[in-house]
């Protein structure tokens, strides 16, 4: 009986875990989600922004308003009509200091942008910005 007792003691003390199957599953979910993840891009089109020396920051709670080289106005990701500004900014402003930023093309007519602009005053924007391209 002794003996047997004996013999159980060293196959405990012999006993080893094997991480090697472990290591290998967090490298390959780790490689699974690098491959999945989504990365976010803008679903604006590409803006080709005038340039200007001087630069502001601008806080991450804003408005974007973009104006294409042809004349269409985005925001919020969907095309929207010179009439339904004043609407789509007065009904997004949580306070009269959030900022506007206006993204315009650097062949986009300087009357979109007025009239963007206007709009944008009168929906009770008090703080309008126009997006440039540092230098």
């Amino acid at each position: 009986m002794k003996r047997y007792f004996n013999s159980i003691q060293k196959d405990d003390d012999n006993q080893n875990i094997d991480l090697t199957p472990l290591i290998d599953m967090v490298f390959i979910l780790l490689i699974f989600f690098i491959v999945t993840t989504v990365f976010v891009k803008d679903k604006a089109m590409d803006i080709d922004r005038p340039s200007q020396s001087s630069e502001g920051n601008l806080s991450r709670s804003s408005l974007l308003i973009v104006i294409t080289s042809n004349g269409q106005i985005r925001a919020g990701g969907e095309i929207i009509s010179i009439n339904s500004v004043r609407s789509w900014v007065s009904n997004r402003l949580s306070t009269d200091e959030m900022p506007v930023v206006i993204l315009a093309d650097k062949q986009a007519a300087v009357e979109n942008l007025t009239e963007v602009m206007d709009e944008c005053k009168l929906a009770g924007a008090k703080k309008i910005s126009l997006a440039t391209e540092e230098e």
